[in-house]
């Protein structure tokens, strides 16, 4: 089965091996340069951090803006050639490039949710393309999917009270009909998963950190909700007031 047709059939897909050690190697080094030369200037919302000693990155956002090597890396043709396949018929927007880490010991729990409860995109045509830095295992939080929920539309939410993942499912769906799939990756490889894919991921308690990269792209076609956008600003906003910080996510 193709790509294309399997990401539409049951919300993700992973690709094996479509980054060498050596192309990881390099994202690990300019990671590296902009945890050092750019986090420390990042306004609060850009970066989170976990509640643990030592404080270890959980996110940050909007690389592709302080990072010409991750705005190349939102170009890199190998991922453009499957979102044209996927998102057939429109172009292909290039919208941003993150970072995910779940720390050695430390890395917390993300709670499940829909990316477009964050996005309030329609039709909601996006994706995202996360390449695996370490390995990802069920141990140290590997990314959890619900096989089809794609195609539930966007479900409700409600605030999640965690920092970085704001918002959360308000009532679970069943994993009978709609069963998880833990998404376990080596360095190097890609998973895509549907902005309306339900996922969520445990903790690290091993010795081992999990960091990702995720890049975001969507089709022309999709518009963002006004509406729908304020409210989740407004919910973002009290959230990030009680912590001191802007709002992001």
């Amino acid at each position: 089965m193709k790509i294309a047709e399997q990401f539409n059939d049951d919300g993700f897909a992973i690709l094996r091996g479509v980054f060498s050690i050596a192309e990881i190697g390099a994202m690990e080094r300019e990671l590296a340069r902009c945890i050092r030369d750019v986090v420390p200037d990042l306004k609060p919302g850009d970066v989170f951090y976990e509640d643990a000693p030592g404080k270890p990155i959980k996110s940050i956002f909007r690389l592709e803006q302080r990072s010409e090597f991750f705005r190349q890396l939102l170009e890199e043709e190998r991922l453009l050639t499957l979102m044209r396949d996927i998102f057939a018929g429109a172009d292909v927007r290039r919208v941003g490039v993150g970072f995910f880490g779940k720390a050695a010991r430390s890395g917390s729990v993300t709670p499940p949710h829909q990316d477009n409860a964050f996005q309030n995109l329609a039709p909601p045509e996006e994706l995202v393309a996360t390449i695996a830095i370490d390995e990802s295992t069920p141990a140290n939080g590997a990314l959890t999917v619900q096989r089809g929920t794609h195609k539930l539309g966007t479900l409700p939410h409600r605030p999640s009270g965690v920092m970085g993942f704001s918002q959360t499912l308000i009532e679970p769906v069943d994993t009978r009909q709609y069963p998880e799939v833990q998404l376990c990756l080596k360095p190097g490889d890609v998973c895509l998963h549907h902005t309306n894919t339900i996922h969520r991921s445990d903790g690290n308690q091993t010795g081992k950190s999990r960091r990702q990269l995720a890049l975001q792209y969507r089709s022309a076609q999709a518009q963002r909700d006004p509406a729908a956008w304020e409210r989740y600003q407004e919910e973002v906003r009290k959230l990030h007031a009680a912590h001191g910080l802007s709002p992001s996510r």
